[in-house]
């Protein structure tokens, strides 16, 4: 009797022991007493090493239903249970609008998670509606080097009740708006994928491309990796351990996965290369991408390296507005067309043309004001 109790005891310890997401309840979650279908009873385990159930463990195409209604520019929290914490490591909550083919961080958390069982996060306000999945990463410090990912069903409800045309907006809050899909992709490592990178033991990673919000603060690096990969940023090659301590930044230069509309069917294959990144060269936050370049995009299968035609972003022509050359102008700064009818602001040292004035107004010396009556 006392070997069943001790059995029953040490099979309790393994279930709870590891971490897993529980609010809101991933896919397939034990936790879930609601929830139809089949339920995976040893959630808590780590990715395989080899990728084959990357992301999502493998259940993102699972039948919708969702855990979780969320609004853009709230705030939310995110729960975890469990006590095997592992010394602690780093985390990243992500969004997914194909079915995991592309995630983008939302907020990331610099050491000592997860031993804090609970992290608020805010969806952005540029999120856009529809189905979506909420990943939670986690690299352990102590252990093995691992990889553990839970992913939920969850809606963004359209949470937009006005738009604001960039004519209205201050070159401040201007500087800071970008679309969505312009936030870094999720770090990858642990699991034989792009970059093959792998987390260094009792260090903590240091995400090159944390995303808009960041909790906490490490030195150094905590990972290496052999090959270059979008969520590694640019010019990022092969590293080593003893490289200084990371510089970069989401706002600064970046590659980023592209993202399918929400409202669209992405495909479910379960081939390999269902592990796909879509590289494309970003420049400034209000680039467009030209005809061409967009037809320069590839789908790099997991673990290798795209070969293709370099894709450039360039500004907008700006209609009526002399351009200045890039680096001539400071960011931020109003230029006016010559009629003072329409108007370009200054991104990355080159102006960027935003359109027409506000009806009554003009634009005159780098400011916005009322339109003077002609005089007869």
């Amino acid at each position: 009797m006392k070997g069943l109790l001790l059995i029953c005891a040490t099979l309790a310890s393994c279930v709870s022991g590891h971490i897993q997401m529980s609010k809101p309840f991933p896919i397939r979650s034990p936790l879930n007493k609601d929830a139809h279908g089949p339920k995976d009873y040893s959630y808590t385990n780590p990715l395989s090493p080899d990728g084959s159930d990357y992301p999502c463990k493998g259940y993102q195409d699972d039948p919708f239903h969702s855990t979780a209604d969320y609004t853009p520019g709230n705030e939310y929290e995110l729960e975890l249970e469990g006590s095997a914490t592992h010394g602690g490591g780093s985390c990243q909550i992500a969004l997914s609008y194909d079915k995991g083919k592309n995630f983008h961080v939302i907020k990331s958390m610099l050491g000592g998670c997860p031993i804090t069982k609970k992290y608020k996060f805010k969806i952005p306000k540029n999120a856009p509606s529809g189905k979506a999945l909420l990943a939670w990463s986690w690299f352990n410090k102590i252990g093995n080097r691992e990889m553990y990912m839970n992913c939920a069903q969850v809606t963004i409800k359209d949470g937009s009740s006005k738009r604001e045309h960039a004519r209205d907006m201050s070159p401040s809050l201007y500087a800071r708006s970008e679309p969505f899909s312009q936030l870094p992709p999720l770090f990858i490592a642990n699991v034989d994928g792009p970059g093959k990178c792998e987390t260094e033991a009792s260090k903590e990673v240091n995400f090159p491309l944390p995303g808009p919000d960041v909790q906490g603060h490490l030195s150094g690096k905590g990972y290496e990796c052999k090959g270059s990969a979008p969520f590694l940023g640019s010019g990022s090659g092969s590293s080593s351990s003893s490289s200084s301590s990371s510089s970069s930044s989401p706002s600064s230069t970046s590659a980023s996965s592209s993202m399918s509309s929400p409202t669209s069917s992405p495909s479910s294959s379960a081939s390999p290369s269902k592990f796909m990144v879509s590289v494309i060269a970003v420049g400034s936050p209000s680039a467009s991408v030209s005809p061409s370049a967009s037809a320069s995009k590839v789908a790099s299968p997991f673990g290798t390296t795209a070969h293709s035609t370099p894709v450039h972003a360039t500004p907008s022509p700006s209609s009526g507005v002399k351009n200045a050359p890039a680096g001539s102008c400071t960011d931020g700064e109003i230029i006016c067309s010559e009629d003072g009818k329409s108007f370009s602001m200054c991104a990355h040292g080159a102006p960027v043309h935003m359109g027409p004035v506000a009806a009554g107004t003009e634009c005159k010396n780098s400011r916005m004001g009322l339109a003077m009556p002609a005089r007869v």
